[in-house]
């Protein structure tokens, strides 16, 4: 006989577009980002009370180097917010009682964007030199002049009050239901209570939201004259049905994946030891991110790579690589011992967060590069070159290719690349194409 809980949710336990692996991904990179915003709110209330730039009027060196880590590491986090929920849109369309499970997540993701943006407002929102410096244009992250600004704007905006308003109604009338499905569900449990913690910040009534808006609206008046551009409010939280999604979506529809011929070869090509350099064209993050080439993963053999994702990282099917729309395979050069060991290193980091910090002087959280890194560096005189930006040494996955441009401890093995050609290319030509895709990309 069916108990109560299944009969609450017999409306809802219907076949989703997602498959459950990615969901608890979702969920699991949802609260891995909710700890990452709690770190950044530690360390913005740290900056608020050591640095006094009120008492001068402008910014020294080292504070600039924190204040702009502080900035990129918020908006990577905010943009892997983003993409989550941009990722639910496309496999759920609009939220319904069918989709609860990705109604959870997605509110989820969409209560932490309103309270960081909220913090943000509590913290700086009067301090005419923090706010100057956070509307600057960080143009190497993809970060638009007028952010900051923007963002408030978008948290004020009577329609999305409107929006919070309706979710907020959504989750209170089918409490029981979703309570119901995190006990069949556990890895939602965790996920309720991010949504509980951060949730009292989309409580607001519609009056306050009104009121708001138009005092931010008359503060930024004279910025609006003086400073061109500001209205194009890149970072704004936007609808995904009664819930929110984001503005960056630049091919709505589009699912990376490599062809099934173009997937086959590579599995024929590829060696455990191998780097994958990929690219998705419709990811947010390319936007953020330096180079025409973001993300790397690393093959560990039998069809699995060590990836760090912002779930995560994990050991993952080739399906993760492969769901990409161009891909550059780099191979070290060195013996297989010594592959082998940096294999072994790399399982041992299998389980950490993803490092929105990028900080490579930590290894309790790892970026996607920092696992090809910790995994060879020092290894048979393995040296990585790395390049400060946002106030931090890091790797991006086009320093790799350049490093396997100069045949320093790698090379490019193949690459397919359909903005160049519609084959993979796996000869002396290999390096033409990155070396024009990386130049195209900085032009």
């Amino acid at each position: 006989m069916p108990d109560a809980t299944s009969n609450l949710l017999t409306p809802y336990l219907v076949t989703s577009t997602m498959t459950p692996p990615e969901l608890e991904s979702a969920a699991s990179a949802i609260c891995g980002i909710a700890e990452h915003m709690n770190r950044l709110r530690t360390s913005a209330y740290q900056f608020r009370d050591q640095f006094h730039t009120g008492d001068r009027g402008f910014f020294s060196p080292s504070e600039d180097d924190a204040v702009r880590h502080l900035w990129v590491s918020y908006h990577m986090a905010r943009n892997a917010l983003l993409e989550t929920i941009q990722s639910l849109r496309a496999s759920a369309g609009t939220a319904s009682l069918d989709t609860l499970e990705e109604f959870v997540v997605g509110y989820a993701a969409a209560v932490i964007l309103i309270d960081a943006a909220r913090c943000l407002r509590d913290l700086f929102g009067e301090d005419e030199i923090v706010r100057r410096k956070l509307n600057e244009s960080y143009e190497g992250y993809g970060i638009a002049s007028g952010s900051f600004d923007a963002i408030q704007l978008s948290l004020t905006s009577p329609q999305n009050a409107l929006r919070i308003n309706d979710a907020n109604n959504f989750f209170d009338e089918h409490a029981a239901a979703i309570d119901a499905l995190a006990k069949l569900k556990p890895h939602l449990q965790p996920v309720l209570e991010v949504i509980f913690k951060f949730g009292n910040k989309t409580r607001v009534s519609k009056t306050s939201y009104v009121k708001a808006g138009l005092a931010e609206h008359q503060r930024q008046l004279c910025d609006y004259v003086v400073r061109d551009g500001l209205l194009r409010a890149i970072y704004a939280v936007q609808e995904w049905g009664s819930r929110f999604v984001s503005s960056l979506t630049t091919m709505p529809g589009h699912v990376p994946e490599l062809p099934d011929s173009i997937a086959a070869e590579l599995t024929n090509i590829i060696q455990a030891g191998d780097v994958f350099i990929t690219r998705k064209e419709s990811a947010v993050t390319n936007y953020f991110l330096p180079g025409y080439w973001p993300h790397a993963a690393l093959y560990a053999g039998n069809h699995q790579v060590i990836e760090s994702l912002k779930d995560g990282v994990r050991q993952r099917e080739l399906t993760s690589p492969y769901g990409n729309d161009a891909v550059a395979i780099v191979r070290p050069t060195a013996d297989s011992s010594v592959i082998d060991q940096a294999l072994t290193r790399a399982r041992t980091h299998v389980g950490k967060p993803y490092d929105f910090d990028f900080d490579f002087t930590r290894s309790d959280r790892l970026v996607c590069t920092e696992v090809v890194y910790r995994s060879f560096e020092g290894l048979s005189g393995i040296t990585f070159p790395l390049t400060r930006r946002a106030g931090r040494m890091t790797l991006s996955a086009e320093d790799l290719l350049q490093m396997a441009l100069n045949r320093q401890h790698f090379q490019i093995q193949a690459v397919y690349c359909p903005k160049f050609s519609p084959h993979i290319i796996a000869n002396e030509q290999t390096n033409d194409i990155v070396s024009k895709s990386i130049g195209d990309a900085a032009d």
